[in-house]
C-alpha cells in the first residue's frame, strides 16, 4: 500500500496541532491566537468555533481544521484551558479526535484516529519561548484505509514530553520525550498478500531539535535554511509478522536487547545512522513440514549520509552497513552442510565506503531529471570486510572520476586480501553447492588477477590499478 510522504507528514503535523498551546483568558487568547497563525502558515485552514469564558477557564468548542490543499479535515469538540498560577495554565482536549484525509488521485483515503488516556498539559513562560510538559498514560494513533485494506496502530505507554516552542515566521522546536513502551500494530490485504505484523518497544527515550517543516517547505529543508534532529535509545524489542503469500507462508519473530540511533538533516546534509544489540530472528514456515530455523547477530550497524542541496563544490557522502557475530542455527546450516564439513564460526561483514558528489539539479526535482541528476567526482572503499565458514576477505581503495567522458573514468586502486577462500571454495565443491568445472573456472581466473600472499599457503592478494590512459594492471600486470 503507498503511504507518501504527503500523509507522513500530516499525520506529524495533526500530532502535533492536537497538542498545541490554550492559556486562561487575555494569555489564552494571545497564545491560541498564535497557534492557529502556526496552522494557517503551513497551509491549513482554522475555524476556531465558539469562545466562553467562565472564571479562570477559557473553553473553545467545534474548532474546525482542514488540512493542507483541502485532503481532509477533523473537528476538536473542545480545547480547554484552566490557569494555574505563577503563569501556568492547564490544557484539556478530548479524549477522542477523528481526522479524515483524502489525498485524491491514487492515494488511498485513510481515517486517522488519535486517544488519550491520563494526559495532563501544563504550558508556561513567555510568548518567545513557550514551555510545553506534557504526561499521559497512554496515547495512540490509528490509521486505516479501505482500498487497499489496511490499519495501523502506534500507541506510547507512560508518556513524559518536555518542550519549548520559540519561533516566529519559522517555528522552532527542541525538548525531549520518554515512554515505557510502545506498542505497534498493523495489518494488510491487498487481496494476495495478507501480513500481519506486532512489535513492543520498552524504554524509549528521544531528544530533538527541529524547525518545523511541511512539504512546502521541503526545498528549505533541502537547501540548509532549515535544520531539524533526532536521537533516540530504547531497550528490549520484541516482534512477529505473519505472512501468507502466494508462494510462502511463514511466521518471522524478531527480538533485540537494545538499539540506537538518529536522524537528521543540518546544512542540508542528510545523515541517519543507528546500532542494534543483540538481534535475533526465529522463522517458521507454515506450509512445509520443516522445524524453525533462527538467526542471531550480535550487533548490527548502519550510517548514511548524503547531501541534499545544490552547491558548485562537490560534497562529502558515506554509506556503511554491517554486522557482527552472525550466528546461524544448525537447522539451517543442515540444509546446505549435513556433515559439518564447513567452519560454524560467527560471521562478520562490514561495508564502509564514502564519495564527493556534487547534485546537477535541486535533489527534490531529480527524478524529472532528463539526464544524471547527479556527479560522482571520486570514491573511496574505506574498507570491504567478510568472515565466513573459515574464510576472510578484506578490501579497501579510492579513485578519483572523470566526469568528461561518459561513463566516467575511473583512475585510482583497490586493494583486496583474500585468506581461506580456495579451501571454501573446495569445500562448496564437494557440498555439490558449487559445480565442479564452475570452481575450477573461478580458479582460473582468480589467477589472472591474485597473486599468493605471504601468509601460508591458502592466501591470495590482489592489487588492481587504473590508470588515466584507461588501462587496467592487476599486480602490475596489464589486463586491459
Amino acid at each position: 500500500m503507498p503511504f507518501s510522504f504527503k500523509n507522513f507528514s500530516t499525520t506529524l503535523l495533526l500530532s502535533t496541532a492536537l497538542c498545541s498551546p490554550v492559556l486562561a483568558q487575555e494569555l489564552a487568547q494571545e497564545v491560541v491566537a498564535e497557534y492557529f497563525d502556526e496552522l494557517r502558515a503551513s497551509g491549513m485552514t482554522v475555524s476556531p468555533g465558539q469562545e466562553t469564558v467562565s472564571g479562570s477557564t477559557v473553553e473553545w468548542r467545534d474548532i474546525m481544521i482542514g488540512l493542507p490543499e483541502d485532503e481532509g479535515s477533523y473537528t476538536l469538540e473542545f480545547m480547554r484551558a484552566e490557569e494555574l498560577g505563577g503563569g501556568k495554565v492547564s490544557l484539556s482536549y478530548p479524549p477522542e479526535v477523528k481526522i479524515s484525509i483524502d489525498p485524491k488521485g491514487e492515494k488511498p483515503k485513510a481515517d486517522v484516529v488519535v486517544r488519550t488516556e491520563g494526559i495532563t498539559h501544563i504550558v508556561s513562560g513567555e510568548k518567545s519561548a513557550r514551555n510545553h510538559d506534557i504526561t499521559a498514560s497512554r496515547i495512540a494513533v490509528e490509521t486505516s484505509t479501505f482500498e487497499p485494506p489496511f490499519s495501523m496502530e502506534m500507541a506510547a505507554n507512560d508518556v513524559v514530553v518536555n518542550q519549548v516552542s520559540t519561533g516566529a515566521d519559522t517555528p522552532h522546536y527542541e525538548g525531549s520525550l520518554k515512554a515505557a513502551n510502545l506498542e505497534l500494530r498493523y495489518d494488510l490485504d491487498d487481496g494476495k498478500t495478507k501480513m500481519s505484523s506486532t512489535g513492543s518497544y520498552d524504554d524509549l527515550s528521544a531528544t530533538f531539535d527541529m524547525d518545523a517543516v511541511n512539504e512546502a517547505s521541503l526545498d528549505e529543508l533541502f537547501a540548509g535554511s532549515r535544520n531539524l534532529s533526532v536521537s533516540y535509545q530504547m531497550g528490549k524489542m520484541t516482534g512477529s509478522t505473519d505472512i501468507t503469500a502466494p508462494q510462502s507462508a511463514m511466521v518471522i519473530d524478531t527480538k533485540a536487547s537494545s538499539a540506537d540511533g538518529s536522524f537528521s538533516v543540518k546544512d542540508g546534509i542528510f545523515d541517519l545512522g543507528g546500532t542494534a544489540q543483540d538481534v535475533a530472528y526465529n522463522v517458521q514456515l507454515k506450509d512445509i513440514p520443516l522445524p524453525p530455523f533462527s538467526a542471531q547477530i550480535k550487533e548490527a550497524t548502519t550510517q548514511v549520509k548524503l547531501p541534499l542541496k545544490k552547491v558548485d563544490a562537490p560534497l562529502p557522502a558515506r554509506i556503511q552497513m554491517g554486522f557482527d557475530g552472525l550466528e546461524l542455527s544448525d537447522t539451517v546450516w543442515g540444509m546446505f552442510d549435513p556433515t559439518g564439513s564447513l567452519p560454524r564460526e560467527a560471521a562478520r561483514l562490514n561495508i564502509d565506503l564514502s564519495a564527493q558528489i556534487k547534485w546537477l539539479v535541486e535533489a527534490l526535482s531529480a527524478a524529472e531529471a532528463k539526464s544524471v541528476p547527479v556527479e560522482v567526482d571520486s570514491v573511496k572503499i574505506n574498507d570491504v570486510t567478510l568472515s565466513i565458514a573459515g574464510a576472510a576477505l578484506n578490501g579497501s581503495g579510492e579513485a578519483k572520476l572523470n566526469n568528461a567522458t561518459f561513463p566516467p573514468m575511473p583512475v585510482g586502486e583497490v586493494n583486496m586480501d583474500l585468506r581461506g577462500g580456495v579451501g571454501l571454495l573446495d569445500k562448496l565443491v564437494a557440498l555439490g553447492m558449487v559445480p565442479q568445472q564452475q570452481g575450477q573456472m573461478i580458479k582460473m581466473m582468480s589467477g589472472m588477477f591474485t597473486v599468493p600472499g605471504g601468509n601460508g599457503t591458502d592466501h591470495l592478494v590482489s592489487k588492481i590499478e587504473m590508470n588515466a590512459d584507461g588501462s587496467i594492471l592487476a599486480n602490475g600486470q596489464r589486463v586491459k
